[in-house]
């Protein structure tokens, strides 16, 4: 039965029918086929989405985890939400808002740190504390972050060369306060300079030069630098070059350093030469500080070289040479002169007619009246006119005169005439006669013959010294510089008596008296200025 049935299977594929009913059987399994080839695909594209999703949500969870784990020293960047009176509140991707106190924001050893934060304003902390539980707290700061960073730099420059450029911020007391790689560093007043003296730190504000380390502690935040070891290395080849051009004799440019009580330090490059007191100037009594000051111009003269202890000794005063050398080319005899008193003394007075040329006015040159001391006529700065009365090249000297332009018997023929009555001041006796003082300068002689008309014995019985009396000008010499006076000449006659006895006694009596007077007038008119000076001597001894 079977068999027949396939039979009429066969014999049905055969006709048309059957054959049409095949072609439909196989394009619906083609179609079951690629159903489901489209459903495995879309289960597999679900099984990847699913499979993809469960990754997303294991990293989302992953970072969700690591913004909460954070620990001590952490370094975040955050944002500012709110500003407190102390501080401010940072959202740092954490459960709770971190706090940065304002003391936590900079640090004195931070060189140009920023402003303050605003809210809104993004910054970079570092996690100073955390406290976890209900109640979490999170300390942050700034300074430290920024403080590690710039350390850090500053390592790493220091490694890299052990000289290191700084820029100077502020004197201090004891030196001077430099920034370094954003950070504060102090270098010693002695470890400026050489030697440490005469350090200006004002120079230096604002400066940026080479130093080397001295000291580090970061713990402290403290570090200290030096550029004495540099310094000397620059100065010693500066001196090598310095002694190779320059000799004894060289005349250069320097700069006044330092003043002192025993001479002027000038910096000549390379070293600091001593200009000694002694070779400031020609003049004498020379004030240092009110004829220089610090970083004063000046031309000097190398006048000794010490290689072993490089000492330089300079003169100011040999640049323009000894003023004596060619004083008798500009100063004659005779001329007339003004200039200072620079000395008085006892013996007269010291006048700069020149700078560094002085002259000496003796005590005998300075008035036609006698002085006792110099300090009479003249004090120490007054301006005076004087006549040059000679000039002493080799020995250095140049007299002077005062009282020469200042001659009182100069035109006093004029003035003072024969017959004039004048009133005159006794200043001394002598035993021929009285000298009187005519006027400042001008003395003259009242002869014992011109006392009176009566015989006189002394001068003393009729005159006095420092009287003043009334005389009678006799004569007026200028050139020989003679005055005679009389007393008698100004005396009343006496009426004659006509007593023949009477009369013969007189006549007798004035030819006795004439006996006497006649050698006393030979003498007043032999009688020169040269013996009043003679008097005056014997009555000074």
């Amino acid at each position: 039965m079977e068999q027949l049935m396939e039979n009429g299977a066969v014999q049905e594929t055969g006709t048309p029918e059957a054959e049409a009913q095949e072609a439909e059987a196989r394009e619906m399994g083609v179609r079951q086929a690629e159903a489901q080839e489209l459903e495995a695909e879309a289960q597999a594209q679900e099984a990847e989405a699913q499979e993809s999703g469960t990754q997303e949500t294991m990293e989302s969870m992953m970072d969700q985890f690591a913004l909460f784990d954070l620990h001590k020293g952490e370094i975040r960047r955050g944002t500012v939400i709110e500003e407190m009176e102390n501080g401010w509140l940072v959202d740092v991707n954490y459960k709770c808002e971190g706090y940065l106190p304002s003391k936590e924001w900079t640090h004195r050893i931070l060189v140009g740190d920023a402003e303050k934060p605003k809210k809104g304003d993004s910054v970079e902390v570092q996690v100073v504390s955390i406290r976890e539980g209900e109640e979490a707290q999170l300390l942050l700061s700034r300074w430290r972050h920024e403080f590690d960073r710039r350390w850090t730099e500053f390592e790493n420059k220091l490694a890299q060369n052990e000289i290191i450029q700084v820029r100077a911020l502020r004197k201090v007391k004891g030196g001077l306060m430099v920034d370094c790689c954003g950070l504060e560093g102090f270098i010693p007043i002695s470890h400026l300079a050489a030697d440490g003296r005469g350090v200006n730190l004002n120079k230096f504000l604002d400066e940026v030069f080479d130093v080397k380390l001295l000291e580090r502690d970061r713990r402290k935040h403290r570090i200290v630098f030096s550029r004495k070891s540099l310094v000397e290395k620059e100065a010693a080849e500066l001196r090598a070059k310095f002694y190779e051009e320059v000799k004894e004799g060289s005349i250069i440019e320097g700069e006044v350093s330092s003043l002192t009580d025993f001479g002027v330090f000038v910096n000549i490059g390379a070293v600091d030469g001593l200009v000694h007191m002694s070779e400031i100037s020609w003049k004498r009594n020379v004030r240092i500080k009110d004829a220089f000051r610090k970083g004063d111009k000046v031309t000097v003269k190398v006048i000794g070289i010490d290689y072993e202890n490089n000492k330089i000794s300079l003169s100011i005063k040999q640049v323009a040479g000894n003023p004596w050398d060619s004083v008798a080319d500009r100063i004659r005899k005779d001329a007339t002169l003004t200039g200072p008193i620079t000395n008085v003394t006892d013996f007269g007075a010291f006048v700069e007619i020149e700078p560094g040329v002085e002259g000496l006015i003796h005590i005998g040159d300075i008035s036609w009246t006698r002085i006792r001391h110099p300090k009479e006529v003249f004090r120490k700065g007054q301006e005076v006119q004087v006549q040059v009365l000679e000039v002493d090249s080799d020995k250095r000297r140049i007299s002077l005169g005062f009282k020469q332009l200042n001659d009182p018997w100069k035109g006093l023929d004029e003035k003072y005439r024969k017959g004039q009555d004048v009133t005159v001041k006794v200043v001394r006796l002598a035993e021929f006669g009285a000298f009187v003082e005519v006027e400042d300068g001008v003395e003259g002689l009242i002869h014992i013959s011109q006392l009176s008309t009566r015989r006189v014995e002394k001068p003393g019985d009729v005159l006095k010294e420092k009287q003043e009396v009334t005389a009678r000008v006799l004569e007026v010499n200028p050139d020989q510089r003679r005055m005679r006076l009389s007393l008698s000449a100004l005396e009343e006659q006496q009426p004659h008596v006509r007593d023949e006895d009477r009369g013969g006694k007189r006549r007798s009596g004035r030819s006795e008296q004439e006996k006497h007077q006649r050698p006393a007038q030979e003498e007043v008119a032999n009688y020169t200025m040269a013996d009043l000076f003679k008097d005056q001597n014997i009555s000074r001894d």
